[in-house]
C-alpha cells in the first residue's frame, strides 16, 4: 500500500484480516490483490470513487460473493464465501436499508434475534426493544409504530441499532448517511462515534470525505479495485485524500496550497487587524514547511517587527526595530535593494554574533523578501530555514502571493484607521451639536461640548475666551483636568494672538517651547476658542475638530440670540395685549361708580327740584355705596401694582387662622355670611403671616364663592394641618363650577355675574405667594374648590414691617 503510510505500531491481533482479495465480474475487475488489517476498537474508513470496489469489499467480508478469491479472517477464524459468520459477530448497515415496512419498530429491531420469551409475549418484545433504543440514545419512543411511518433519519438509526444489538465483533457501515440531510446525518454520526468510544471495531464506507476525517482512525483508498494508499486523518488533509481518489500525487502543491489559501481568505474576513498578519505568517510557514517567520513593516525610516511565528524571543527582540540605513543584515538589505536577499548563516561574518542562537533554533538560512503596495515599499517578510539554499521558483511564487496578502492586510488596517479617525471626528461633531442644541442654557451647553471636544482631541485644556470693549479677556467656558482652573498662560496667549487671527473661522497653529502647541479659532470678533497641548503638536484631525466646534458654537450663539429676540417679541406683544384688555376693563369698571355718583349728585343739586328727606337719604346712600366701590377698585389696583412690581410688604406675626377666617366672614353681608360654614381641625398650629393680608385673601375667596354662583349656593371653609410644616385652607362651593375649563391658573379670572375689575383672584394669589404659599383651583362636580397652602414658618418671618 503506497503513497502515505499510517505511523502506528500495534501489538494486538487484528480482528479482521484480508489477504490478496480479488473479485471479477466477467471481464470487469472489482477488486485486485487487496490486503487489509482492522484492529480491535479501530474505525477504518474506505474511500474511493464510484466503481472503486468499496461495497464489493464489504460483501466479501460478509461472505456474500461466490466470486471472491483470497482470504478473510475474523478474529482468527477464516470465512469462506457463502459461509455465514457466527450469529451476532458481524453487524451491517447498507446504504439502501433492508427493513420490513410491514412490521413495526420492535419487530424490525429483533428480527432473527428473538428470544423464546419474546415470542410468547408482545409486551416483553416491545419492552426489550424500547430498552435497547434508550440504551443507544435513539429517540424513538413508540416501538409499535410501523416502519413506513418513520422519518429517514429514524429508519437509519433503527438500522444501526439492529446492526449493533447485540454488540458485534465487527460493524460494517455502507454509506450510513448518504440519504440524510445534514441535521439527521449529525445524529447518526454521533451514534457511530459512541460505538467507537465504546470499543466497537468498524469498517466505514463513505463518499463524504469530511465524514471520514471526522469518524475514521485510518482511511484506506481504493482506486479501480486496488488499495493504493492509506492515510492518518490526524496527519493528513482532505485535499490529499481527494488527490489520491483522483489518481494524483497526494503531495500535489496546487491542491494543498489552494486549500490553504481558501482557508486563509475565509479566516481573514473575520480576523481582527492584529491577528490577520500572524495568520498570514502561520499559513505561509505551513505552505513552505517553515516554522519560523517574521514580518517587518516600514515606518518612515525604521523597520518595525509587528508579527513573528516560532522565532525565539531573543532573536525577535534583537530585530524588533531596525534602521533602514544604519542597520545590518538581510532585512534592511532587502528593503533598500527591493529584492530577495538570501543569507546562508554558516560562516557569515555579518551575523556571527547570533551563531549560537541560530544553531539552537535550528536555522541554517535566512530569506528576506520585500513586499510593497503599488510602488511604495511596505515591509519585509523573513523566512528562517533549517536547510541552506535559495528559494525555488514555486516557493518564490508562494512567498510573493502571501506577501500580497500581507500588503493587502496592512492597507486594510490603514484604511480602517482612517475610517476610525473620520468616525471619531463625525461622532465628536455630532455630540457637540447635540449638546449645543439641547435644552440646557447656552453657557452650560458650551461647557459640556468643550469637555467632549477635549476628550476627543486629547488636549490638556480648552477654553472659550471673550473680550469685551474696555475690559480684559475673560474665560466664558473651560474644559481641563479634574479640579483644574483656566490657566493664565493660555489666556495670555489668546490675548496676544487675538489681533492676528483670521476672521474666516480657520484654526491658527502656534508652537510652544519644547514639544507643545496651541490652536486658536476665532468664533466672533470678540470670542476665540483655544486649545493647548503641552507635549505634542496638534494634527489635522484636531484642527478640523476645533474649527467645526468653533463654527457650531457660533451657530448656537446666533440661534440663542434669535430665540431670545423671538421670546422678547412674543412677551412684548402679550404684555401689550394684556395691558389693552386690562385698561379697557378697568375703565369700564371705574366708569360705572363714577356715573352713578355723578348722576345722584347732579340730581340733588338741581335748583328747580325739591327732594323729600327719604329721597335725599336714598341718593346719599347710593353715592356712599358707589364711593366705597370706587375705593375698593382703586385699592385693588394699588395692591395689584405692588404685587406685580414686587413691592408688597407684609406685617408678619404669629396668626391664628380660625380667627382670620371668622374675621373675614364677618366682613361679608349677612346673607353671604349665612351661606358659609367653617370647619377647623383640632390642633391647627399658628402660622407666621400678615393677619390683614390673609383676611383679605379669605374675604376674596368666600365673597367670590357666594357672589359668582346662583342663590342658595353653600360654601365650606376647612382648616387642617398637612404634615409638620404646612397648613391648608380649602374653600369649596357647590355652585355652577368652573365654566371656562378646569385647570386654568388661579387668578386668571372666572365668569362673574357681578361687576368687578377681575383683580381679586390675582391679588389673592399674589398675597399667598408672598407668604411662600400656593393657591390651586380644582373643578368639582358640582362646584369649585380653592386650596391655600401656607408654611407654618416661612422666610417672610424675616421681612421688615411695613410702616408706610
Amino acid at each position: 500500500m503506497g503513497a502515505l503510510t499510517v505511523q502506528s505500531a500495534r501489538s494486538a491481533q487484528a480482528v479482521l484480516r484480508v489477504r490478496d482479495l480479488s473479485v471479477n465480474y466477467g471481464p470487469l475487475t472489482a477488486l485486485q490483490g487487496v490486503d487489509l488489517n482492522v484492529y480491535a476498537g479501530e474505525t477504518v474508513g474506505i474511500a474511493g470513487d464510484n466503481g472503486a470496489g468499496k461495497t464489493t469489499l464489504l460483501r466479501c467480508v460478509l461472505g456474500d460473493l461466490d466470486e471472491a478469491r483470497g482470504e478473510v479472517w475474523l478474529d482468527g477464524e477464516r470465512l469462506t464465501p457463502r459461509s455465514a459468520a457466527p450469529a451476532g459477530r458481524i453487524g451491517v448497515v447498507w446504504q439502501h436499508l433492508v427493513l420490513s415496512d410491514n412490521l413495526d419498530v420492535a419487530a424490525n429491531l429483533t428480527l432473527g434475534k428473538e428470544r423464546r420469551r419474546m415470542l410468547t409475549s408482545q409486551s416483553k418484545l416491545h419492552e426489550h426493544a424500547q430498552a435497547t433504543l434508550d440504551e443507544l440514545g435513539i429517540p424513538i419512543r413508540d416501538t409499535s409504530r410501523p416502519v413506513w411511518t418513520l422519518t429517514a433519519a429514524e429508519r437509519q438509526l433503527l438500522a444501526v441499532a439492529r446492526a449493533v444489538s447485540p454488540a458485534p465483533q465487527l460493524l460494517l457501515l455502507d454509506e450510513p448517511t448518504a440519504v440524510l440531510n445534514r441535521t439527521d446525518a449529525v445524529r447518526v454520526e454521533e451514534l457511530i462515534r459512541r460505538f467507537h468510544d465504546a470499543g466497537t471495531t468498524s469498517l466505514l464506507v463513505s463518499h463524504d470525505v469530511d465524514q471520514l476525517f471526522r469518524l475514521a482512525d485510518r482511511i484506506v483508498v481504493l482506486r479501480h479495485g486496488h488499495a493504493v494508499a492509506q492515510l492518518d486523518p490526524a496527519r493528513s488533509h482532505p485535499d490529499e485524500l481527494l488527490a489520491l481518489m483522483a489518481g494524483h500525487d497526494a503531495s500535489s502543491a496546487p491542491r494543498r496550497q489552494l486549500s490553504r489559501l481558501q482557508g486563509l481568505a475565509d479566516q481573514l474576513t473575520s480576523a481582527g487587524p492584529a491577528a490577520g498578519l500572524t495568520l498570514i505568517l502561520s499559513t505561509l510557514g505551513a505552505a513552505l514547511g517553515s516554522r519560523q517567520l517574521s514580518l517587518h513593516v516600514l515606518e518612515q525610516s525604521t523597520l518595525t517587527c509587528i508579527g513573528s511565528v516560532g522565532l525565539p524571543r531573543v532573536l525577535s527582540e534583537a530585530w524588533q526595530s531596525i534602521s533602514l540605513y544604519a542597520g545590518s543584515g538581510p532585512i534592511p538589505a532587502a528593503a533598500v535593494r527591493g529584492e530577495v536577499v538570501v543569507a546562508d548563516l554558516a560562516g557569515s561574518d555579518e551575523l556571527a554574533a547570533y551563531d549560537s542562537l541560530f544553531a539552537k533554533a535550528g536555522i541554517a538560512s535566512w530569506w528576506a523578501v520585500p513586499f510593497s503596495s503599488g510602488s511604495d515599499l511596505r515591509g519585509v517578510i523573513s523566512i528562517y530555514r533549517a536547510e541552506s539554499g535559495a528559494p525555488r521558483a514555486d516557493e518564490m511564487d508562494l512567498i510573493n502571493l502571501y506577501a500580497g496578502y500581507a500588503a493587502a492586510a496592512l492597507e486594510r488596517d490603514r484604511l480602517l484607521a482612517e475610517l476610525t479617525t473620520r468616525n471619531k471626528v463625525l461622532e465628536t461633531i455630532r455630540s457637540v451639536l447635540q449638546t449645543l442644541a439641547g435644552q440646557d442654557s447656552l453657557d452650560h451647553g458650551i461647557s459640556t461640548a468643550l469637555r467632549t471636544l477635549r476628550s476627543a482631541i486629547g488636549a490638556d485644556e480648552i477654553g472659550l475666551y471673550e473680550s469685551v470693549a474696555g475690559s480684559h479677556l475673560s474665560c466664558r467656558a473651560f474644559a481641563g483636568a479634574p479640579d483644574a482652573t483656566p490657566s493664565a498662560r493660555l489666556a495670555g496667549a489668546v490675548e496676544q494672538s487675538l489681533s492676528g487671527l483670521d476672521d474666516d473661522g480657520r484654526a491658527s497653529l502656534r508652537t510652544v517651547a519644547g514639544r507643545g502647541s496651541r490652536l486658536f479659532v476665532r468664533v466672533s470678533t470678540t470670542t476665540v476658542l483655544a486649545a493647548e497641548w503641552t507635549l505634542r503638536l496638534a494634527g489635522d484631525e484636531e484642527r478640523v475638530l476645533l474649527e467645526d466646534a468653533g463654527h457650531s458654537i457660533m451657530l448656537a450663539e446666533e440661534r440663542a440670540r434669535a430665540e431670545l429676540a423671538r421670546h422678547e417679541m412674543t412677551a412684548l406683544r402679550r404684555s401689550q395685549e394684556l395691558q389693552r384688555q386690562f385698561l379697557a376693563r378697568l375703565s369700564h369698571e371705574l366708569r360705572t361708580p363714577l356715573t352713578a355718583i355723578r348722576g345722584y349728585a347732579s340730581s340733588l343739586m338741581q335748583p328747580d327740584v325739591t327732594w323729600d328727606e327719604e329721597s335725599e337719604h336714598r341718593f346719599l346712600s347710593r353715592i356712599s355705596t358707589e364711593s366705597a366701590r370706587l375705593r375698593t377698585l382703586v385699592d385693588d389696583l394699588l395692591d395689584f401694582s405692588m404685587i406685580e412690581s414686587g413691592m408688597l410688604r407684609l406685617r408678619s406675626d404669629w396668626v391664628d387662622l380660625p380667627l382670620v377666617v371668622d374675621a373675614a366672614r364677618s366682613c361679608l353681608s349677612a346673607p353671604a355670611a349665612a351661606a358659609v360654614e367653617v370647619r377647623c381641625e383640632d390642633g391647627v398650629p399658628v402660622v407666621w403671616a400678615d393677619h390683614d393680608r390673609l383676611e383679605q385673601v379669605m374675604v376674596n375667596l368666600m365673597d367670590n364663592a357666594v357672589r359668582h354662583n346662583p342663590p342658595g349656593t353653600r360654601v365650606w371653609v376647612e382648616i387642617r394641618s398637612d404634615g409638620a410644616n404646612d397648613v391648608v385652607i380649602s374653600v369649596t362651593d357647590d355652585g355652577t363650577g368652573i365654566q371656562q375649563g378646569a385647570g386654568r391658573r388661579a387668578g386668571e379670572g372666572r365668569p362673574a355675574s357681578t361687576a368687578g375689575a377681575g383683580l381679586g383672584l390675582s391679588i389673592t394669589r399674589g398675597i399667598v405667594e408672598a407668604h411662600n404659599g400656593t393657591l390651586h383651583e380644582e373643578a368639582m362636580r358640582p362646584g369649585t374648590r380653592f386650596l391655600v397652602r401656607l408654611p407654618i414658618e416661612a422666610t417672610a418671618r424675616n421681612a421688615e414691617a411695613d410702616d408706610a
